[in-house]
């Protein structure tokens, strides 16, 4: 493995560890209400569930994107790196990982932390100090799975966008139906809705849960351009109704500057081990093996599959990654 990297990319994660007493504390004080009993999709446990899914993400990065500049890793005052010092240990040039506070993203507006909402933390990541331009967000339960290179993400300083254009009627009427308990359900494309509604578009980007390409001087052009919108977007502490992903609008600024590629490739593995079917992991883990094509996964609430199915894709991703967890 080269021990310099070949690009200017960064990789940049948000991780929360949930196991964490004083954060659990902080959540609840600030909902008013156990932690515990909040919803999934404004600020439930699982949303918080720390089960290594890090550790095989950085990983993953390691083998299959080793050209990466540098993986930051954005945190409130917690420390990552007793959990990814066992697997980084068995790269031989690993990719240098620097651990960022909220407090570092969020200076100048402290007065809002502490937040333990993922889009109002995402909201300042372009705040990161010595970021690159191009960069690539990662989810920790989002994973590489096979060789990637620069213009996979990237062509010159276009980004690459591995989804599709959907209609804001279309993908706001999807929103309207999603409904538990008799409210609205925050869904995936209910952020993505917000981003096109706040650039006055017609339509979304519509992405699936993978990582994604994004620029910096973008997000950072638009913020300077429309002063308190970061700020008003930053402030909630759960999730909201009405804050956009700034992922969506940074793929939106883009085709709006025309630095956009749309791929309509299927590349992504989604892995939702909570699903009724008993085989449904075994089925989609062989598919996995069977496609060369699918190069990013994602594995979504493993804290609530069965300690089976956690075993099996522990194994599964530690075969694939050719490391030992």
């Amino acid at each position: 493995m080269n021990p310099s990297p070949a690009s200017d990319i960064d990789i940049v994660y948000t991780w929360v560890d949930g196991n964490d007493p004083r954060l659990n504390a902080l959540r609840s004080r600030y909902a008013g209400t156990p932690a515990s009993g909040m919803s999934d999709d404004t600020g439930g446990t699982t949303r918080y569930a720390n089960l290594g899914e890090l550790a095989w993400s950085v990983a993953s990065v390691n083998r299959f994107i080793p050209w990466a500049r540098r993986i930051f890793i954005v945190t409130d005052g917690q420390d990552p790196m007793p959990l990814l010092e066992p697997v980084l240990r068995q790269f031989s040039h690993p990719v240098p990982v620097e651990v960022v506070d909220h407090r570092t993203i969020f200076r100048g507006c402290e007065e809002l932390l502490p937040v333990f909402n993922s889009i109002s933390i995402e909201t300042m990541l372009w705040r990161i100090p010595g970021l690159s331009d191009r960069y690539i967000y990662f989810n920790d339960d989002t994973f590489v799975m096979a060789p990637m290179q620069p213009s996979d993400w990237f062509d010159g300083e276009r980004l690459i966008l591995h989804g599709h254009r959907m209609p804001l009627w279309w993908a706001s009427l999807l929103d309207r139906l999603r409904m538990r308990g008799g409210r609205n359900v925050i869904g995936f494309k209910t952020a993505m809705i917000a981003a096109a509604r706040q650039l006055g578009t017609g339509h979304l980007l519509y992405y699936y849960h993978t990582p994604t390409a994004q620029s910096r001087r973008l997000l950072e052009e638009y913020f300077a351009a429309h002063p308190g919108v970061a700020e008003r977007n930053a402030a909630p502490k759960f999730r909201e109704r009405t804050q956009f992903t700034p992922h969506s609008l940074c793929n939106l600024l883009a085709e709006r500057a025309g630095r956009l590629r749309i791929e309509h490739s299927d590349i992504n593995l989604f892995l939702k081990p909570v699903a009724s079917r008993p085989d449904y992991l075994t089925v989609r883990l062989a598919r996995a093996d069977r496609r060369a094509d699918l190069r990013l996964g994602c594995i979504s609430s493993l804290d609530k599959a069965s300690p089976a199915q956690q075993k099996e894709f522990e194994q599964w991703i530690s075969h694939r990654l050719q490391i030992s967890l």
